[in-house]
């Protein structure tokens, strides 16, 4: 693996004579956006090895800690794309049916999800609705939903599965969390394992992805990064307590508030370091190392949905289209509290980039710079 220089110095560090390429675009990328992470993180794969990897900034602010590649980061929603190539492992075992309904597994669901299948779900066109505005109340029994406990499956369906479905299921695309969630949910029936256990089973240990975990809060985890946010972040978890009741602001950032991702592990509650996401999203490139089959590579990335206004065409979990230059690339990008994380993957190009921060809102687009990094390791 060629690892950058950059691993171990931040962006004040040095000179920039005898840096990598990729580390202009990156320090350019880090120092960019709408506002500025304490840590960005970066990795590029080919089929058989990163082939570059560096990090930059904190990735703790008040212990003053240097980022490293070795440092875990918040999936987001790329937790999904983990969460997709997972189920296709299911397919192809023959655990479980994309075109059953699920309540063949969870036959006690409302009526209104019992005839919607796998496919539908992972595809965003289960008609299960997104996060509200009433997720987020502090002032709710239990706290927003992401200061609560979920002990049980049904502790975490209890925040969705009555609500009216926002369209017949299979009839439109409308992005949603909560139908990851419940995508899990099935899937841990049909195995017979839990959700956290299935994804080490039939990802973590196959891919040979070390640092593939979830984000538990009170789990002692070394190197993970911790997260932050800044004001208007602030603002908007806080809205409801005044001005002056809101956490102090320290050199623009605060401490995520604890995020207890229980409730979608599937959909948005994974931690991976950039270099095994980089790993990971090179497995399925067509290769002697790739750790999927062709009939999965084609379940996954074949365009499964048409593009809408807010989504490009989907796979099977997956996001398929072509950047500026008209490159073919498969792909997903994720924000959560107290990080930022983007996979792409160039399968004509043989290449998988993946960056991640510890802020939710930097950096701001993934896309480009991937693009970009792309024509330097092309």
């Amino acid at each position: 693996m060629t690892t950058s220089s950059a691993t171990i110095r931040t962006e004040k560090d040095g000179s920039s004579a005898q840096i990598h390429p990729a580390d202009h675009l990156a320090r350019e990328v880090f120092k960019a956006g709408p506002a500025k992470a304490p840590a960005l993180s970066l990795a590029v794969a080919r089929a058989d090895e990163v082939v570059w990897a560096a990090a930059y900034g904190k990735s703790n602010l008040e212990f003053d800690v240097p980022a490293t590649t070795a440092h875990l980061f918040r999936l987001g929603s790329v937790s999904k794309a983990v969460t997709a190539t997972a189920a296709a492992k299911l397919v192809s075992s023959g655990v479980i049916d994309l075109k059953a309904p699920i309540s063949a597994w969870l036959p006690d669901l409302p009526k209104h999800h019992r005839a919607t299948t796998m496919k539908e779900l992972l595809t965003h066109q289960g008609g299960v609705r997104h996060y509200l505005a009433k997720d987020f109340d502090i002032k709710a029994p239990g706290g927003a939903i992401y200061a609560r406990a979920y002990p049980t499956n049904g502790d975490i369906l209890a925040l969705f599965i009555e609500d009216p479905l926002i369209a017949r299921p299979g009839t439109s695309v409308s992005y949603s969390s909560y139908g990851y969630s419940l995508a899990s949910i099935v899937m841990e029936a049909a195995a017979d394992l839990p959700f956290l256990e299935l994804i080490q089973r039939e990802i973590a240990r196959p891919f040979a992805l070390p640092s593939l975990t979830e984000d538990a809060p009170l789990t002692v985890l070394p190197l993970r990064a911790s997260g932050y946010m800044i004001e208007f972040e602030r603002n908007m978890f806080f809205d409801q307590l005044a001005v002056e009741a809101r956490p102090r602001l320290s050199d623009g950032y605060i401490n995520i508030p604890t995020n207890n991702p229980a409730y979608c592990w599937a959909g948005a509650g994974l931690l991976m370091t950039p270099s095994d996401a980089a790993r990971f999203g090179a497995a399925h490139l067509a290769s002697p190392n790739s750790r999927i089959s062709g009939a999965e590579r084609k379940l996954l990335f074949t365009p499964l949905t048409k593009a809408t206004t807010n989504s490009p065409p989907l796979g099977l979990g997956w996001r398929v289209d072509v950047d500026k230059s008209g490159r073919l690339r498969w792909h997903h990008a994720g924000a959560t509290p107290g990080g930022r994380f983007g996979l792409v993957i160039y399968p004509d190009l043989g290449l998988s980039i993946a960056m991640g921060s510890n802020l939710m809102v930097s950096p701001g687009d993934v896309l480009g710079p991937a693009s970009r990094l792309a024509d330097i390791f092309t």
